[in-house]
């Protein structure tokens, strides 16, 4: 990871939730559920950022495949990843109790993003819980989960008015963020998703990425292979394993939300696995209460391969330029 200019705070704090269940971190291991309730949502929660740093770092640098990583948490009884979520049927879903109505849209491609959050689009950092979801990032305290119903009934009658990139401090226990990362309909020649069919039930998608989520940014781009299934009453495409590579040429920049100068970056690779996904990500950063970069391509190309041995269409190949 680039070096970043931020300044750690160093307390570490351990906090109960009235409406949440929290987990604890510690040296990057989950180890525990350190306060349940017989009502809410498991998530992860790091006491200070340096914790989530080393969270993310072992994930990134370790090249871990994060689907079955999110798996095991989920089997494990740890809590749900929403990146879980995102690639359960019908049959599977049920089971672990989780509504399709309830489930939050996160636009991103960042299998470590959604990997982080859980089923309600959730992390805790120090005293304070991020959720994403839809167009925004709240930032609340413990038991005031009720203040984001308050702010979107407020938002949708017209009495806030908020653009992106945006803050909004609702009350002392709330504030909002209206990010400027774009859904899959929206995108620019900056921000890539590409398919490349097998049949009409398997596909590879070829996908870049950059966001920026107050507390987490980063940039990159995957390769994984996609199955046709039917979740609820519609269907999705979910990720099977397979074959997948990924090479990436790019430069791009990173600007400061601390005042530092813009620095111009660049980097070349490639990573080949057998996995659920190929994916990079070239650089990241994470802080309390914002993280310290945002990151922007600049130039560069990223070339996505993928083999799928059932039907007589088995490879796809597709390159990106950004």
């Amino acid at each position: 990871m680039k070096k970043l200019f931020f300044l750690i705070m160093v307390s570490i704090m351990v906090v109960s939730c009235k409406n949440e269940e929290v987990v604890g971190i510690e040296d990057t291991t989950i180890q525990e559920i350190i306060s349940q309730k017989e009502t809410g949502k498991k998530m992860l929660h790091f006491g200070n950022v340096d914790e989530l740093k080393s969270f993310i770092n072992e994930k990134v640098e370790g090249e871990t495949d994060f689907l079955d990583e999110a798996r095991k948490y989920s089997e494990q009884g740890v809590y749900n990843p929403l990146l879980l979520v995102y690639n359960l049927e019908a049959a599977e879903a049920k089971e672990l109790g989780i509504e399709e109505k309830a489930v939050p849209t996160v636009a991103s491609d960042d299998d470590m993003l959604l990997l982080m959050l859980n089923e309600s689009g959730e992390i805790g950092i120090e005293d304070k819980i991020f959720r994403i979801d839809g167009d925004f990032v709240y930032t609340y305290s413990e038991g005031s989960g009720n203040h984001i119903d308050e702010f979107n009934e407020a938002y949708k009658a017209g009495e806030i008015r908020m653009e992106r990139g945006d803050t909004y401090k609702f009350s002392k226990e709330l504030s909002v963020y209206m990010h400027n990362n774009v859904k899959v309909e929206e995108e620019s020649a900056r921000n890539q998703t590409s398919y490349g069919y097998f049949s009409s039930n398997y596909r590879m998608r070829a996908r870049q990425f950059n966001g920026f989520w107050g507390f987490y940014s980063s940039i990159g781009a995957n390769t994984k292979v996609e199955k046709r299934k039917r979740v609820w009453w519609w269907y999705n495409w979910n990720t099977v394993k397979t074959y997948n590579r990924l090479e990436y040429n790019v430069e791009y920049k990173a600007e400061s939300t601390m005042g530092f100068p813009t620095l111009y970056l660049s980097d070349s690779g490639g990573v080949y696995p057998y996995a659920n996904q190929a994916q990079k990500i070239y650089a990241w950063s994470v802080g309390f209460p914002l993280a310290p970069e945002i990151y922007t391509p600049l130039g560069g190309q990223t070339k996505h391969w993928a083999h799928w041995y059932t039907t007589p269409v088995n490879t796809v190949s597709i390159t990106l330029n950004y």
